[in-house]
C-alpha cells in the first residue's frame, strides 16, 4: 500500500502542482509557493501565468519569485495600474524592466502618474526602451528624480528644467539649439 499523503500535500492547488512539475521545483518550495499564492486570490490566475513565463526564462530562480510574492513586489501585468500597463505595452518592455518599473512605482505611489508621463517622454526616442528604463529607474530610486530628457527631443526648456528639478531659465544658446539653430546638438 502506498504511503498516505499528508493533508498539506493533498491541499496544494493543482495549477501550482502542475507548474512545479513542469519546472522541476522541489516539494518544499512547491508547498511554500502554494502558501504564498493562497494569500493572493484576486491575482491568482495572472500570477500563475506570469510565473510560467518567468520560470521559462534562463536562470529563473523560484526562491526569488516566492520572496517577491511574499513581500508584495511580484506584479503580473493584470494587477498593474492602467497607466503602467500602457507604458509596458507601448514600449514592449521585457519582464525584467516591467518588474523593475512596478517595484519603483510601488514606492512612489504619490508621484506615479507624473513619473510615468516623464518616463514616457524619455522612452519615446529610445532604441532599447527596456535598457533605458532600467537606467532611468536606478536614477529615480537613488536621487528621487529623473534626469532631464535629452535636448534632441526638442522639448521646451521649462520642461527640461522642471524634469531636472531646477528652476533656472535656459540661456539663449540652449533656446537656439532647441529650435534647430545655433551650435550643434551635443547630446
Amino acid at each position: 500500500q502506498p504511503p498516505a499523503k499528508s493533508a498539506e500535500e493533498t491541499m496544494v492547488d493543482p495549477q501550482i502542482r502542475d507548474l512545479c512539475r513542469t519546472f522541476n521545483i522541489e516539494d518544499r518550495l512547491m508547498r511554500k509557493l502554494n502558501t504564498v499564492m493562497q494569500r493572493r486570490p484576486e491575482s491568482f490566475d495572472e500570477d500563475i501565468q506570469t510565473l510560467r513565463e518567468r520560470l521559462g526564462e534562463p536562470r529563473a530562480d523560484v526562491g526569488v519569485l516566492i520572496t517577491q510574492l511574499e513581500k508584495g513586489l511580484f506584479v503580473s501585468i493584470g494587477c498593474m495600474p492602467k497607466p503602467m500597463v500602457e507604458l509596458v505595452k507601448k514600449y514592449n518592455l521585457d519582464d525584467r524592466a516591467s518588474q523593475r518599473l512596478a517595484e519603483s512605482m510601488m514606492k512612489r505611489k504619490d508621484t506615479m502618474k507624473d513619473d510615468i508621463k516623464d518616463l514616457d517622454v524619455r522612452l519615446a526616442s529610445a532604441e532599447r526602451p527596456s535598457g533605458l528604463l532600467m537606467t532611468l529607474l536606478q536614477g529615480l530610486d537613488t536621487t528621487g528624480r529623473l534626469p532631464a530628457p535629452p535636448r534632441s527631443l526638442g522639448l521646451p526648456s521649462g520642461y527640461r528644467d522642471r524634469a531636472a528639478g531646477g528652476h533656472e531659465p535656459a540661456d539663449d544658446r540652449d533656446r537656439g539649439r532647441m529650435r534647430g539653430g545655433g551650435g550643434g546638438d551635443r547630446d
